[in-house]
């Protein structure tokens, strides 16, 4: 609570996270540990995400809260995680639910990693199932993109790069994905799903069209401003509205339902 109180006073939040990222990058320290809704956590200071949990113990939380909020309310057969990075809503749910099962898509091998260490903290933690790819509209290796800073690469940063995008001074790797459709077959269950694609959400949805279609979804999806309203057009016309919307950490994610 204290380091939360923290965040919200401006010169604070400004100088105390440059300044603790100086001390350990003086003493060439990179990892951190620590602990997030109940959950042991080992990170890295340079990495945004690892950085504001441990300085200010807060990342996505009002997100979190509300979605968990909603799985307490139905009872959910599958949570499935699109773009999981290092698996931190994976765990969470994971951790609050011992009988749902979770499927986690990540195509970025360094976060697939870290998922699997933290996986590894948290023993108890064994309804889990990591598929080492990404979801799109078709079987395919796309260009990924992410910042790089002091020859650290920001793993939480992944996204798929467009047609034509300028990618100086970003690292850049290809990465596999594959149709949803072809790797999940689920029908008349109850579904969370969470997409968090950097971009690329259209193409999941495209690529989960018959699940969609056949399944009982609750979905927090993150979509960026110059895409909401295309999304909401896509989502509505596949029976989709929208209950929601919490905009924090420089993101908006939007729940909607289609039951």
């Amino acid at each position: 609570m204290i380091k939360r109180l923290l965040k919200k006073i401006p010169i604070i939040k400004r100088i105390y996270p440059s300044t603790i990222k100086k001390i350990y990058n003086y003493f060439k320290i990179e990892q951190i540990n620590y602990e997030y809704f109940g959950l042991k956590l080992k990170g890295n200071i340079n990495e945004p995400m690892d950085k504001e949990i441990f300085l200010f113990h807060e990342y996505e939380n009002h997100q979190i809260d509300y979605l968990l909020n909603l799985m307490k309310i139905s009872k959910f057969d599958y949570f499935i995680d699109v773009g999981a990075n290092s698996g931190l809503y994976s765990m969470i749910v994971a951790k609050n639910d011992r009988n749902i099962e979770i499927k986690s898509f990540e195509p970025v091998k360094k976060t697939i990693m870290k998922f699997r260490e933290n996986i590894k903290l948290n023993q108890n933690l064994k309804n889990i199932e990591i598929f080492e790819f990404g979801l799109s509209n078709r079987n395919s290796n796309l260009l990924m993109k992410s910042l790089k800073k002091k020859n650290y690469i920001q793993t939480g940063g992944f996204g798929v790069a467009q047609s034509g995008e300028i990618l100086n001074n970003l690292h850049t790797e290809y990465a596999e994905f594959k149709k949803g459709d072809d790797i999940l077959n689920l029908k008349n269950k109850n579904l969370v799903l969470k997409i968090d694609a950097e971009g690329h959400e259209k193409e999941v949805i495209e690529g989960l069209s018959n699940n969609l279609n056949e399944n009982n979804i609750l979905m927090q999806i993150e979509i960026f401003d110059k895409k909401i309203d295309v999304m909401t057009k896509i989502l509505k016309e596949k029976n989709f509205y929208k209950i929601h919307m919490i905009e924090s950490d420089g993101k908006k994610d939007y729940y909607f339902k289609n039951y």
